[in-house]
Parts: C-alpha cells; structure tokens; sequence
C-alpha cells in the first residue's frame, strides 16, 4: 500500500480538506497519513467558525515521522494559512522527498480573479518557491493567473497562451500542470480542467456541463483523486478525466437534494466507483 503525507486544515463539517483527501486517498488503496495546518468547526464559507492555527506544532509533529524513519510515496499539499507554513512544508519536502516521492502542490491562494484577503500581497511569490519542489501543481485558473501573470478575462481558454504561460513555471520544475475548474467565455455552458504535461509536450481538455453552482470542497476533491491515481502510475489524463467525470456525477446527485453548497458535494455516494 503506498503511503501519502497529505498537509492540509481540517474542518469539522463541511466535505472539503482533510475530510475528502483521507476518505478518497484510502478508497484508492492508499494510506493517508495528515498533517494540518489548521483546525476548523466548519469551513470558512460559512458566516462564523473556530480557527486554530496549527504552524507552531508543524515542524514538532513532522519531526516525529523523521524520528520513526517513516517514508512516503507521494507529498499532497492543500491549504496553507501562511508564509511561515510555505516554509515549513519546503522544509518537508526537502526532508522526505525522494527520487521516488511524487509531489502535488494544489497552490490555495485565490478565486474569482483575486487573492484570497487573508494573504499578504506578496504570498504568489512566496507560493513560486515552493512549486519549485512540484512534480504536478493543480492551481484554479485564478491562481494560475496569480503565478504567471495569464489574463483570463481576456484570453479565456487560449491553448497557446496557456501554454506559453505555463512554460513559466516549468522553467521552475513543475512539469505537469492542472488548471481546475475553468470557464470559457466562448463556452460557458461547460467548465473545463486543463493539463499541460511538459514531460510529453501534451496539452488537453476535459470539459463538462457547467450549471453555474459553485460547491465547497470539489477542488480538494478533485486533487485527491488525482494524487491517488498518478500515485499508482497512472498517466495524467487518465487520472484527471476520472476525476472530473467522478465529482460531475456527484453534483449532479447532489442538486436533487438542494444542498447548501457550503456543505460540499455528496461524493461519499460514489467513492465504490473509484478503483486502481
């Protein structure tokens, strides 16, 4: 069974971080061993929750794994709630990464064209050091913008541009890159994931029907499928059309039952269908 350090917040209710990634990572014959980085009641898109901030535990808690000789197959990043927890999980990296670790970056920091306030002006730039450590990096289209400069409002889904702009952050290390949840201006009835796979010089798109909802935690959904499968060798599109085609069935499930979309996406109906 392979053995993946998944370094993400918990939170309580809500069917995001921690709680997806164990559940998902374990049906796909993995062991997930967590790291967070924060704890919360519920996630934050609902109106009130408890916060605690877990950076000063970090190095401690890791350092045991250290001591025990514990080793990993894949290193599965998510949200990190700060500078000092970028360099924190660099340090990780360079602690247990191996030729043979896989490192996933889901570089958290913005939506909707802007970086989430909690993080300083600056945070892309911290965020760029750290994917440097990155096999694959699997950011939304708004953080794709935020480390590579990509105008989306402008271009859209430009393949040349993507890629162009992609090229930026291979000169960095990252060969594979996932842009999750994308919206074409010429095709908005459908959202779109993109992989750009600069090992192969390989560039798709899965796209799906769109219905303009937005629920909370299919991004970590989606990275943890993904994790999972290219953890047991499987290519990138493979992996990423399973897990688009996955959570695009569990939405559909969920809007018969008028969720709140704080609540996530009822995914857990589903997870006998993933398999390696």
């Amino acid at each position: 069974m392979k053995k993946i350090a998944v370094i993400h917040d918990l939170s309580g209710i809500g069917r995001c971080s921690l709680n997806a990634a164990i559940s998902i990572l374990a049906v796909l014959k993995n062991q997930p061993c967590p790291l967070p980085t924060a704890i919360l009641s519920n996630q934050t898109g609902f109106k009130n929750f408890s916060f605690l901030d877990f950076t000063q535990y970090i190095k401690e808690y890791y350092s045991h794994w250290k001591q025990i000789g514990y080793t990993f197959d894949a290193i599965y990043s998510g949200f990190l709630g700060s500078t000092e927890q970028i360099d924190l999980l660099t340090d990780f990296i360079t602690q247990f990464k191996t030729d043979k670790t896989l490192v996933m970056i889901d570089p958290v920091m913005g939506d909707n064209g802007k970086l989430y306030a909690i993080y300083p002006n600056d945070y892309p730039e911290h965020m760029k050091k750290l994917i440097r450590y990155a096999d694959v990096i699997t950011p939304n289209l708004t953080e794709f913008a935020l480390l590579t400069g990509y105008d989306f409002l402008k271009e859209g889904i430009n393949k040349e541009k993507l890629l162009e702009h992609g090229r930026q952050l291979l000169r960095l290390g990252t060969k594979q890159i996932i842009i999750t949840g994308a919206v074409d201006k010429n095709r908005p009835e459908y959202l779109f994931n993109i992989g750009m796979d600069f090992s192969k010089e390989d560039y798709f798109e899965v796209g799906v029907p769109y219905n303009n909802i937005s629920y909370s935690g299919t991004g970590d959904i989606f990275a943890s499928i993904v994790c999972g499968y290219l953890t047991h060798g499987h290519e990138l599109e493979e992996s990423v059309r399973i897990a688009t085609q996955f959570i695009s069935k569990a939405i559909k499930y969920t809007v018969e039952f008028g969720l709140d979309t704080n609540e996530g996406i009822m995914y857990e109906m589903f997870l006998k269908e993933l398999d390696i």
